[in-house]
């Protein structure tokens, strides 16, 4: 019995996503400093002048789902509709590919989102998709509380 907390212990720090960081939009739309808060991740927008922005991103939890996504809210402007967004790694293979990755260092995270109460995975296209890339450590950190 033992022997099986262990193991499950190991199999769920595995899972933990490296996101935290400082991740630029490969099309120069948004830089975001992902850190943990609460029971997910938050991205705190990072401003061309490189000071902290409000948060714009929020997940609901830390690890993918059963999809092998993160699911989030993104919202980019305070008088529009937020997207409800998915999270994916990739890891560039040796073959030059993407491969999807649930651990280890990645090279890309990519951020899809369609406004509306649920993320949704039969989509084609969607109105927001985005490629980031890591360009450094999390400065940022999410807004403080205010009572």
């Amino acid at each position: 019995m033992l022997a099986t907390f262990c193991v499950a212990g190991v199999a769920k720090a595995e899972t933990d996503w490296p996101l935290e960081g400082r991740w630029a939009a490969l099309n120069e739309s948004l830089t975001l400093d992902l850190s943990l808060c609460g029971d997910g991740w938050c991205g705190v927008e990072v401003t061309s002048a490189g000071s902290c922005g409000p948060t714009m991103l929020r997940t609901r939890s830390r690890n993918p789902e059963e999809t092998g996504v993160i699911i989030g809210r993104l919202e980019l402007a305070a008088q529009a509709r937020p997207y409800v967004v998915a999270l994916h790694l990739y890891k560039r293979g040796p073959d030059g590919s993407d491969r999807r990755l649930l651990r280890g260092s990645p090279d890309t995270l990519m951020i899809r989102g369609n406004t509306g109460g649920e993320f949704n995975f039969m989509r084609r296209m969607y109105p927001y998709m985005v490629a980031f890339a890591r360009v450094g450590d999390a400065a940022c950190r999410q807004d403080p509380k205010v009572s």
